[in-house]
């Protein structure tokens, strides 16, 4: 089991929108073929949405509704290989963490993926 970020369990969005690649799903790696198989990636992690979405509640940083726009903004799903995988959580070290001088409230969403040089294109099948 998958240890929780400041009491909430990090695959919580996983059980808000079920299937949520039919949600939130941005495209897929141009790597991604049927015979490779795909790993659905959160661009985001869910543990980096959780955190500072608390640290925006607790602070009365934002308003909830900016808070909102902020998880829509944020909270995506894109299919690439699972050595693409293993390049961020690993090679890259961002499993649960964004790049350096990411901002949630003005940073890129597509950040980890483009420092390990992901390029996305619509989902096929």
């Amino acid at each position: 089991m998958e240890a929780g970020v400041g009491g909430f369990n990090s695959r919580i969005f996983q059980h808000m929108l079920h299937w949520e690649i039919d949600f939130v799903g941005i495209g897929q790696s141009v790597e991604v073929t049927i015979e490779s198989g795909f790993h659905p990636e959160h661009v985001v992690p869910c543990a980096v949405l959780i955190s500072e979405t608390c640290r925006l509640i607790e602070g009365n940083v934002l308003s909830n509704t900016e808070i909102a726009k902020l998880l829509q903004k944020h909270w995506k799903i894109a299919r690439i290989t699972k050595e693409q995988a293993k390049q961020i959580d690993f090679v890259l070290g961002y499993k649960s963490t964004m790049p350096p001088g990411w901002c949630f409230e003005s940073g890129e969403t597509l950040a980890r993926l483009e420092a390990a040089n992901i390029t996305l294109v619509p989902i096929i099948g």
